[in-house]
């Protein structure tokens, strides 16, 4: 009996230690040398805030809202790039590409940011005439970003495109990290919504998750808070 007990113990505390655990990710980021430069403490920012965003309150959980321990941390200098094959404004899948491959060679990185000015195209099936973020091909391990501005959460464009990376799809809620809404929608939203399914996925991290079909942007605004 003591040691079905003991058994059993174990596996609690294995349940435990496995909920509560911090997933941290290590990432580079690289800024389009023709686009205003970011320094150390401006990434940290960002990373930092979007780890807060996804930490958030635990007390308030729920299966529809977790708390999700996960962390961004930047390794490495901040790195510039530019080339013709790597313009300042994504047009079209070869240049998005050359830009994912911008320094895919850091050693010991989860993933890689790249900053550049404009993004025009992400995957052929998308229409939009632009972009705030591109995360595909998620086998790429990068995301590219628009540079941040004032008044643009740009915490939740990276982790919005993290998302994406691990295989995460838009959902039909404007109150949501995934949101299909534009992520600039949320920066009055004290908390974003990340479900239990999300957060396996981020949790994951790139490429856990196998990426659904796009979805729109639901037409009727509704209330976050």
């Amino acid at each position: 009996m003591k040691m079905i007990m003991a058994i059993f113990s174990a596996a609690l505390l294995m349940l435990v230690d496995e909920a509560s655990a911090q997933t941290t990710y290590s990432v580079s980021v690289s800024v389009h040398a023709s686009v205003r430069a970011l320094s150390k403490e401006q990434v940290r920012q960002i990373l930092k805030k979007a780890s807060r965003i996804l930490r958030k309150n635990s007390v308030s959980n729920g299966d529809a809202d977790v708390a999700c321990d996960v962390t961004f941390t930047l390794k490495g200098p901040i790195r510039t790039f530019g080339s013709a094959n790597t313009p300042p404004i994504i047009m079209d899948e070869q240049q998005r590409d050359a830009v994912h491959e911008v320094d895919s060679d850091v050693a010991d990185v989860d993933f890689h940011v790249k900053v550049v000015d404009e993004i025009q195209f992400c995957r052929p099936e998308l229409t939009d005439p632009s972009f705030n973020g591109c995360a595909f091909p998620i086998e790429s391990r990068s995301i590219i970003v628009v540079r941040p501005r004032r008044n643009f959460p740009d915490h939740i464009l990276w982790a919005h495109e993290f998302g994406h990376l691990t295989g995460l799809g838009h959902r039909d809620s404007q109150c949501a990290l995934m949101t299909s809404c534009s992520v600039a929608e949320l920066k009055s939203v004290t908390r974003p919504r990340v479900n239990k399914q999300e957060c396996s996925c981020l949790r994951g991290g790139p490429g856990f998750c196998q990426l659904p079909a796009a979805v729109r942007c639901p037409p009727q605004p509704v209330s976050c808070q």
